[in-house]
């Protein structure tokens, strides 16, 4: 990325204008007269095209004989990332419905990509979200609601033993995804140099292990056998303690709160022997194995809170010039 240096100069008494370098007027395409955008992020301001004079970027994915399907999948998910405004995926042959499925089920997943147009060799996928409206900032805070209201119905769902709740935590684990890949693609379009972007992607990396925590003790609990010795008490208490740190380290990381930090990473140690307890009370017994195995889910959960304070801390330090540390 070229980096220019303009100093800002006065005109008509109030108005204050900086010059654009000649070889980006030229190479995109201006003149005189031409519309701007400029965006105002942290701060810092970020001179773009207008979305008038934006050219379409079109993508195509050619097919040839039959192929595999998740291969296909993971190409889809590539190129979304990559960014496009238009994909066209064309076959030699008929589309079969495996395929089709596929990518209906692609369109699914991700944030606003529609199917524009189908015929028997040929489909069309456009994105149609403005990201304008959507930015990245507030992708990652819907991900991180969605997992704390996950976690929390873990923890019902298991108290009341109500299985249904659990599948649909299990099913809400796509919504997750689906806003880490919108993060992925957002970091990967220039306009996001000018923020916290790198912050924001291991955030919501963090945020999508802790939702598949969530559903993998969904799963380990609708499999087990459950009755009235069920020593759920115990484990029911550690998986709140976890979800009550995630949600501490959360609203720090938000509101940078640098005072709480410290005190959140501090808590590894107890979860770690918490948990150890908490297995050790039903060795030998028949709860042995799922009890283990949710624990050590619960545990990951706590252990990825405190991932977040450290990375609140990195955003928070790596911003002052100037830092005090009090006793």
């Amino acid at each position: 990325m070229a980096a220019y240096t303009r100093r800002i100069q006065l005109t008509g008494g109030s108005t204050y204008i900086i010059s654009l370098p000649s070889k980006w007027i030229r190479e995109n395409r201006l003149e005189k007269g031409s519309e701007l955008t400029i965006d105002e992020t942290n701060g810092n301001l970020l001179i773009s095209q207008a979305a008038l004079g934006k050219n379409e970027l079109v993508k195509k994915i050619n097919i040839e004989g039959k192929v595999d399907l998740v291969n296909f999948q993971r190409a889809l998910t590539s190129l979304y990332i990559s960014d496009f405004d238009t994909l066209v995926i064309r076959s030699s042959q008929y589309i079969d419905d495996s395929l089709r499925e596929t990518v209906k089920k692609f369109s699914r997943l991700v944030m606003g990509v529609e199917i524009f147009e189908e015929s028997s060799r040929t489909i069309v996928l456009q994105n149609v979200l403005d990201t304008s409206s959507f930015p990245m900032a507030n992708a990652v805070r819907r991900m991180s609601l969605n997992v704390e209201t996950m976690l929390g119905d873990v923890i019902k769902g298991i108290e009341d033993n109500d299985t249904r709740l659990l599948e649909s935590v299990i099913s809400r684990d796509d919504d997750v995804d689906r806003y880490q890949l919108y993060v992925y693609r957002m970091v990967n379009r220039r306009k996001n140099e000018a923020e916290n972007s790198i912050f924001y992607l291991i955030f919501s990396r963090i945020l999508e292990r802790i939702a598949d925590h969530a559903v993998n003790i969904c799963k380990i609990w609708n499999a087990g056998e459950h009755g009235q010795d069920d020593p759920k008490a115990a484990m029911v208490e550690f998986m709140k303690n976890a979800t009550a740190l995630y949600n501490s380290s959360v609203e720090a990381f938000y509101a940078k709160k640098f005072e709480v930090l410290n005190s959140i990473i501090s808590r590894k140690p107890e979860f770690i022997e918490e948990k150890q307890e908490l297995t050790e009370s039903v060795e030998g017994s028949r709860f042995t194995h799922y009890l283990s195995s949710i624990s050590e889910e619960a545990l990951r959960v706590a252990l990825y809170a405190t991932d977040i304070a450290e990375l609140a801390m990195d955003i928070i330090l790596g911003n002052k010039m100037d830092f005090t540390i009090y006793s």
